[in-house]
């Protein structure tokens, strides 16, 4: 072989060596991004929407993560029904009809699973200690703040009072035009499933009531609302001065789309249960978190969190598998 053919052919296997330690390292150092929908700055979903995201961080950081400010809960699943996004809570009724395609999300192809239950919407109202408000009943005429429109506050407190047929008068202000309002008188209560930061700060200045639900207020919303549970309220994590209270109370899922692979949901999932301190940092509310409680989700789960859940001894049943 001429020295000129050597010299191409030792430039070829060079150029060759090359392009794999190139395409070997490109590989491995390979991103992928995970979109997550959160819910209104600031409030308990985006707390708990942040901890997920960082849980994520942790156990995939290959993945880049990416949080998506939204209304709330509805509009979460409504985006994730239409393709955007891979993951976010969606409150327990909501998914029911995003599994089934019923209600707003019938028509559709996208499906989506269940990761894990992430925390109990505690549902309370709130008034200032000093309202001559006692009872859900005496909200009839009153003007109370559900929350955004969109947002699973609005969606549950709207069908709710429709239940009891109590008739009131809706606003619709996030935390702090609520505080604001309550402040001046403008509204008489505010809606909420748990609680803001601005409440607490609120509730120091000026002492709030949480209305409680009798055993018979309870039962007569279950019989048209059966994804409510009643739930003892612990309202002195939340409020200044306050005690445990009888409310109602739906889960919070974590969903996704159930097309994402199965070993980043397996990692997801293990990550919520033994990163767990990263979900109490974001909120106290993580506590109700529990391998014991992944059976009081009624809507399927992923492929990948099943895995991890029969690893750790939970037997899911037929219906919960897609």
């Amino acid at each position: 072989m001429s020295n000129r053919l050597k010299m191409t052919a030792c430039s070829l296997i060079i150029v060759v060596l090359l392009v794999s330690v190139f395409s070997i390292s490109v590989f491995s150092a390979q991103q992928y991004d995970l979109l997550v929908m959160s819910s209104v700055i600031g409030g308990i979903g985006f707390q708990y929407s942040s901890g997920v995201a960082r849980i994520i961080g942790s156990v995939l950081p290959d993945a880049r993560v990416t949080m998506e400010a939204t209304p709330g809960y509805i509009d979460n699943a409504r985006r994730l029904f239409a393709g955007f996004g891979d993951l976010g809570i969606v409150s327990h009724d909501t998914a029911r009809e995003v599994y089934l395609h019923e209600g707003a999300f019938t028509g559709g192809e996208a499906s989506l699973v269940t990761i894990a239950p992430i925390h109990i919407l505690y549902w309370n109202l709130i008034v200032n200690e000093d309202s001559p408000i006692k009872t859900i009943w005496e909200l009839e005429g009153q003007r109370v703040n559900l929350q955004p429109k969109g947002s699973s506050a609005e969606s549950t407190a709207t069908k709710l009072f429709e239940a009891i047929n109590v008739n009131i008068i809706p606003s619709y202000y996030r935390h702090t035009e609520a505080a604001e309002g309550m402040r001046t008188g403008t509204i008489d209560s505010h809606w909420q499933g748990g609680s803001n930061p601005t409440w607490m700060e609120y509730s120091v200045r000026r002492p709030v009531r949480v209305i409680e639900f009798s055993d018979e207020d309870v039962a007569k919303i279950r019989e048209e609302l059966p994804f409510l549970s009643k739930v003892s309220f612990p309202a002195g994590d939340y409020y200044e001065g306050s005690g445990n209270v009888q409310v109602v109370g739906t889960w919070a899922l974590l969903m996704c789309r159930e097309d994402l692979e199965n070993d980043v949901v397996y990692e997801i999932t293990k990550g919520l249960y033994e990163h767990k301190d990263m979900m109490l940092a974001a909120h106290p509310g993580a506590a109700d978190m529990g391998l014991d409680k992944v059976l009081d989700c009624t809507v399927p789960y992923h492929p990948g969190a099943i895995k991890y859940y029969e690893e750790n001894g939970v037997q899911i049943p037929a219906e919960l598998i897609p």
